[in-house]
């Protein structure tokens, strides 16, 4: 469908693609109804952040070391949610993974998910 169109456009059509889908599923399982509007709205700024980290990625300035990151945990009673994502290189696939730990640094709970190119 989107074969001859520019990385632009194909992101402004998943980005309504994804929107009009992840309506329908809160409709479906939150009972939560949004208007045209509302949904187009969120389009344009799932889009715009889609556009603003391609334009970073494109123009990323290499890093110098990187001091090793380790893992503090929280607060009593409360819960700390890690987050990482990844860009693979010319595939145009992202992937992402969360997970949450307590204050004991026990794993409560986690996602992982994966967006292929629209193409």
């Amino acid at each position: 469908m989107c074969r001859n169109e520019d990385s632009a456009t194909v992101g402004r059509v998943a980005s309504l693609f994804w929107c009009i889908c992840h309506n329908r599923n809160d409709n479906i399982w939150n009972d939560n109804i949004k208007t045209s509007s509302q949904v187009g709205r969120m389009a344009f700024a799932v889009w715009n952040e889609w556009f603003i980290v391609h334009q970073l990625q494109c123009h990323s300035v290499p890093v110098g070391d990187l001091m090793p990151v380790r893992w503090e945990k929280p607060g009593a009673s409360w819960i700390k949610c890690n987050v990482d994502a990844t860009f693979v290189d010319g595939s145009g696939v992202t992937s992402m993974g969360l997970n949450f730990r307590n204050t004991n640094g026990q794993f409560v709970v986690g996602l992982t998910q994966w967006q292929q190119p629209v193409y």
